[in-house]
């Protein structure tokens, strides 16, 4: 399934180093049942009651929008009690049955109602409100066909960023790439980067499907371009590296850091966008750099990773975590691999020690020793002298 997963601390959109971490868990909705699908779809029959499947990730935040907002409302609540038996699917756990329902994005609702029994009556992707979804459920209800119902609420419309998320991703399932391209453009220009809740889809999930669609739509990259552009002549360092990270012009930020680091009005800059550049010069092995510029102070650096774990693992009105949640190990990964990869071995050991003498767990200590033998061996890879080409 073509899924964008975890939009977490490392930018996969730039593909510089992969680290395994925790996946998190999000709350679990009281509407929800304990039924398998197979279990639930039997029960409704048998009931003759309607049956909501709802396919979702702990990774996703329009599914963690959903959790707190619609499948908490009263209203939804006291519909589906009196009408319907509802399941949740984690498409992480359970992908063959996401496969078989040809789930390719969350959220996903998928309703079958008493009339069409194992038929599927309709789906939704993408988040919907509590109106929304009540406008669906007694809309099936009163015996409306799936189109007539769909075609109501696009008319609703809503500018709101997620109603034109769920857009976007419905316009790619549907292969309109040109039109999903402009619905991602929208977003990248309406949300704010600091909103709380929204941070991760802007520089995560937008950029990472800005970066596809570039190569799909024929005039994608013209459009990314100018706004590469207005983004530096605006002096918005954030998205000008971000856009470069789109697309595939990684050597423009590291040329313009090789100027800035001689720069000492230009520090506050690199350290403000410390998140954005440490996967441009992982990529690039420019690991001394990293250590120097990104992380002067590596101890100190560490500390405040440490706070920022920590506060990660507060319960928070959105989602929940799984009681063994710990996402330090790989928040302080690409700090330890810097000083690894510039074999600044003494500075690294006294990295490694900070980190077990905070977290002295086994988890702690495989994840050093994974980075420490991952980083030394890429850095003789980057070393040792290539073989020169055959010459005729």
């Amino acid at each position: 399934m073509s899924i964008i997963r975890n939009f977490g601390r490392t930018l996969l959109l730039f593909g510089a180093v992969s680290l395994s971490c925790t996946a998190a868990a999000w709350s679990h909705a009281e509407v929800f049942s304990e039924y398998s699908v197979a279990q639930a779809k039997q029960q409704a029959q048998k009931d003759g009651k309607f049956l909501i499947i709802d396919f979702t990730a702990s990774w996703c935040p329009p599914c963690q929008k959903m959790e707190s907002t619609t499948w908490v409302d009263q209203a939804v609540k006291s519909w589906i009690k009196e009408n319907a038996i509802a399941v949740q699917v984690d498409v992480d756990k359970e992908e063959k049955i996401a496969g078989a329902f040809h789930v390719t994005g969350m959220p996903t609702i998928v309703l079958f109602t008493p009339q069409t029994g194992d038929k599927e009556f309709g789906r939704q992707d993408g988040y919907l409100s509590a109106s929304e979804m009540m406008q669906w459920l007694e809309g099936a209800k009163s015996g409306k066909t799936a189109a007539q119902l769909e075609k109501e609420m696009e008319s609703g419309g809503g500018a709101d960023v997620w109603s034109h998320y769920a857009n976007a991703s419905q316009l790619e399932q549907a292969g309109k790439n040109a039109e999903s391209f402009e619905e991602y453009v929208w977003l990248w220009n309406n949300i704010k980067s600091e909103a709380d809740g929204l941070k991760e889809l802007r520089i995560g999930v937008v950029p990472a499907e800005l970066r596809r669609l570039s190569k799909l739509v024929p005039n994608a990259k013209p459009k990314l371009t100018e706004m590469r552009d207005a983004a530096e002549k605006n002096n918005n360092r954030h998205d000008w590296i971000l856009l470069n990270g789109i697309l595939d012009d990684n050597p423009r930020t590291l040329a313009w850091f090789d100027k800035a680091k001689l720069d000492a009005t230009q520090r506050d800059t690199i350290k403000k966008n410390t998140l954005l550049l440490e996967p441009a010069l992982f990529s690039a092995s420019r690991w001394t750099d990293a250590a120097k510029y990104l992380y002067p102070d590596p101890l100190a650096k560490l500390s405040e990773i440490y706070k920022a774990a920590q506060d990660m693992k507060k319960p928070r009105p959105d989602t929940e975590f799984a009681k063994d949640f710990d996402p330090f190990p790989s928040m302080v990964m690409l700090l330890y691999g810097a000083y690894i990869g510039a074999n600044m071995e003494t500075e690294a050991q006294k990295i490694a020690d900070e980190c077990l003498r905070l977290d002295n767990s086994d988890g702690m200590r495989e994840a050093l020793a994974n980075m420490a033998k991952g980083m030394r061996q890429a850095r003789a890879a980057a070393t040792t002298p290539q073989p020169k080409a055959a010459t005729k």
